[in-house]
């Protein structure tokens, strides 16, 4: 896709889609990123699971624990409790503990905020380093969930099949100018009209731009 339409798409988007600031995004209003560590947990909670589960997972947890050392102290079958709500809650509950260790034994305690660092963390990929680095460190990048990488790819900005991989074009062909608010835009477009099973073209005022809906809808 040329740059003129992918500068049109991000016009229109945020013409249409508000910056999470805006809103009453719960996952602010909740108090789930109020911190650098708070943010570091419930991204990693919140893979593979709703919002709204990460969001009662995160608040039950965040009622008892602030910091690693605290993490640790609770024992492994009152973690996994209290994080229940989240997919996977067994197996997160274990990188949970690993991930504060290490947060202990080599960043003493504190969250880091470089790339390597955080993806050398237990139970922190990709996705959950992207949104770290945007949201809590204001590096300008953009995560890709499930959402980002659908919506992408209808569109035509990418043509991938990973989401690793739409990290990595939608990152080096978006300009700076958007990047900064590109993926609340996209997300909130793709959980309100590009949803997944049967996406609400007729509400839609990209389809001129979008390659789905001139190949298969129109």
């Amino acid at each position: 896709m040329d740059q003129q339409r992918i500068y049109q798409i991000y016009e229109l988007l945020s013409e249409s889609q508000p910056i999470f600031n805006d809103t009453d995004n719960e996952w602010i209003a909740k108090g789930l990123s109020s911190t650098p560590f708070k943010a570091l947990v419930s991204v990693t909670i919140s893979t593979m699971t709703t919002d709204k589960r990460t969001i009662d997972a995160s608040r039950a947890l965040y009622e008892r624990v602030s910091t690693p050392r605290q993490l640790l102290e609770l024992e492994d079958e009152e973690l996994a409790s209290l994080i229940k709500p989240a997919a996977h809650y067994n197996r997160k509950t274990k990188n949970l503990k690993k991930m504060c260790q290490q947060l202990i034994e080599r960043h003493n305690g504190e969250v880091p905020d470089t790339r390597d660092e955080l993806l050398a963390l237990t139970g922190v990929g990709r996705k959950c380093t992207d949104i770290m680095m945007h949201f809590t460190f204001s590096e300008p990048t953009i995560a890709v969930d499930t959402h980002v990488h659908r919506v992408a790819n209808r569109l035509g900005i990418v043509h991938t099949t990973s989401r690793e991989d739409t990290a990595d074009t939608i990152n080096e062909i978006t300009s700076l100018q958007f990047k900064h608010h590109a993926h609340e835009w996209i997300i909130q477009h793709g959980m309100k009209i590009c949803i997944a099973r049967k996406p609400k073209c007729s509400e839609c005022s990209l389809t001129d731009l979008c390659d789905y809906y001139q190949t298969r809808v129109k």
